[in-house]
């Protein structure tokens, strides 16, 4: 991957990862207090695909350092 794609790439997540929190702030939200097992279960995936993206994250900004090293 070039530089440029790398820079992108970790863009997209960024992006993503404010997407996912968004879509946790609305259902906590709308479902306070007692809410269905499914909010707790869409909650819970969208908080490991946002591990998942932050160690994408972590993973391309090493490339980048080696890169510029």
């Amino acid at each position: 991957m070039t530089r440029e794609e790398i820079e992108s790439e970790i863009s997209y997540l960024e992006d993503y990862i404010q997407r996912k929190q968004d879509a946790i702030d609305k259902l906590n939200a709308e479902h306070s207090g007692v809410r269905p097992s499914w909010v707790s279960g869409d909650i819970g995936w969208d908080m490991v695909h946002i591990e998942n993206a932050r160690a994408e994250i972590a993973d391309l900004k090493a490339k980048l350092e080696a890169e510029t090293a």
